[in-house]
């Protein structure tokens, strides 16, 4: 596993950028990150320049603040534990650890992505093609716009910043309208399908590709349809996302990986695979920062890791995610540990793991009965030897194909209550003929819906879909959180008990993160109502 895509020039530009970035968002990250009148020279360099950009600004983010927002916050994970549990009971605060970490992180995406969008240009030697020089940009806008996409679903209003270097000295600066925000999400994007390529072979497979960035902004139209809207969705917008999904699906020559739990194994066989559009790129091993910690937090116990680490004897899937699972979904055993279930894959050296649920167990399983099952790659023995405490390198899914083929069949269908389209059901039964599942002749909004909970479980993504839905339909959303069973079970006398839990105080502001309040301190405009933005 020693041929990831970025390990040498990705860990080498992190010495280059110094790897330290301020508390100020605004000037993340230093004034002579990417500057350095020996860099950008050569193609290599160049090439290299955006190689950072897969990894280290997003771990910060993605190392709990990704799925304590994503998992636990829409119900699909129930974990108690200090600032975890706010999520959990919908009490979130603006000093929240992951509030804050989350904000830090997509902002020093978008810092690193302006270095590389500002200096580029202007910086590269005479012997970078225009065509390498217009890629690497593209590259860098599609990680502003998806930086943006996440702060403007979870923050609403934000300030839109284009150019570090140039609000440097600046102590405020306000927010921006979230229309703004969407505008330049989509021109960003736009940018980036015009330049990037169709395809990366050898070290740069990866990299973010034409359908990549299709993807995505079909994913923003879809998104966008909704926003301000009052029980239906922009047609408009609606119209584009299918427009560029359909491209995607029809054009890419790109295909679903045939059985759904090789998407999470480990190994160059395995990853960046055509399913994968946009993943985050880690690295074992090496710098903290560059590596997934997924598996520490998330594994039942250390036997698991065999590091030291798997503290998820404490968190599980919750009841009502383990219940939404269909009899025969070949999704709920690659997704969920349950009573019984073996994997030939982990602890091989033993031959393979069977998790057992058992009255005298001491380890709670989250009071859920259930363990984690995804991001799980188990010890070095494992794996090579390419596992360390707190550090593999399994890549993080931000998009896969199969995300496309769900936003197509929910474009076409639209602001009806049902269809039939037989694009919308080609591609909906696609991702569920995968699972082992009957395809649908006539599908719902609920229907998908349940579709991307299950096929997206534990890759942080439900949450954004249920925030897509109060865009356009609020109290459905709120419905939806409050009749989910997020209680736990216990033994009583050998029998498993069900202690119910749901989250019935849940409201329309509970669906907009708090602006960290260190951010405010900092920058009193953030707490003030946003202002247009000049895109001149």
């Amino acid at each position: 596993m020693e041929n990831k895509i970025f390990t040498g020039k990705y860990i080498l530009l992190l010495v280059i950028l110094g790897l330290s970035c301020s508390k100020d968002f605004m000037d993340r990250p230093p004034e002579d990150a990417l500057t350095m009148d020996n860099f950008y020279k050569t193609e290599e360099q160049v090439n290299a320049s955006t190689a950072a950009l897969y990894g280290f600004p997003w771990f910060e983010i993605a190392d709990k603040a990704l799925w304590t927002i994503g998992e636990i916050y829409s119900g699909n994970m129930r974990y108690t534990h200090a600032d975890h549990g706010q999520f959990y009971v919908f009490g979130v605060t603006p000093t929240n650890q992951f509030v804050n970490e989350a904000w830090n992180s997509l902002f020093r995406v978008i810092a690193h992505s302006n270095s590389v969008i500002n200096n580029v240009p202007e910086m590269a030697g005479e012997s970078v093609s225009e065509s390498l020089k217009l890629r690497v940009v593209g590259e860098a806008r599609y990680m502003r716009a998806v930086a943006y996409f996440y702060l403007v679903r979870l923050y609403g209003p934000v300030p839109i910043i284009e150019n570090n270097s140039e609000i440097v000295f600046e102590s405020e600066i306000p927010k921006n309208r979230v229309e703004d925000v969407f505008q330049l999400i989509i021109q960003d994007l736009e940018y980036a399908i015009q330049n990037c390529a169709e395809s990366y072979s050898g070290n740069d497979a990866g990299r973010i590709t034409k359908w990549a960035t299709e993807g995505m902004l079909a994913k923003v139209y879809l998104s966008r349809a909704g926003w301000n809207q009052n029980g239906t969705r922009n047609q408009a917008d609606l119209d584009l996302a299918a427009q560029y999904a359909g491209d995607v699906i029809n054009n890419s020559g790109l295909e679903l990986v045939a059985n759904y739990a090789d998407l999470f194994k480990y190994g160059d066989e395995y990853e960046n695979s055509e399913e994968s559009l946009f993943a985050l790129q880690w690295v074992a091993c090496q710098l903290w920062g560059t590596q997934n910690t997924t598996q520490a937090f998330w594994a039942k116990n250390s036997t698991l890791t065999g590091t030291g680490d798997g503290w998820g004897g404490g968190l599980g899937p919750t009841i009502d995610l383990q219940d939404a699972y269909e009899a025969g979904d070949l999704r709920r055993h690659a997704t969920i540990m349950q009573d019984g279930d073996y994997y030939p894959e982990l602890l091989q050296s033993q031959g393979g793991y069977t998790y057992v649920v058992a009255p005298d167990d001491d380890e709670s399983e989250s009071g859920t009965f259930a363990s984690i099952r995804k991001y799980i790659v188990g010890t070095p023995d494992d794996n090579e030897e390419d596992v360390c405490s707190m550090s593999n390198g399994l890549n993080t899914y931000m998009q896969r194909l199969s995300d496309v083929y769900l936003i197509y069949a929910e474009a076409i269908l639209g602001n009806n209550a049902s269809t039939s389209d037989v694009n919308a059901i080609n591609a909906f039964n696609a991702v569920r003929n995968r699972a082992g599942l009957a395809g649908k002749s006539s599908i719902t909004f609920d229907d998908i819906l349940h579709e991307r909970r299950i096929e997206f479980a534990f890759e942080s993504s439900y949450w954004y879909d249920l925030v897509n839905l109060h865009y356009w339909n609020s109290q459905k959303a709120i419905d939806i959180i409050k009749n989910q069973e997020r209680g736990s079970y216990y033994w009583d006398n050998g029998v498993k008990t069900l202690d119910s839990y749901k989250a019935e105080i849940v409201n329309d502001d509970d669906f907009t993160l708090p602006i960290p309040v260190t951010e405010i301190d900092q920058n009193p405009l953030l707490g003030e109502d946003p202002v247009p933005y000049n895109f001149d």
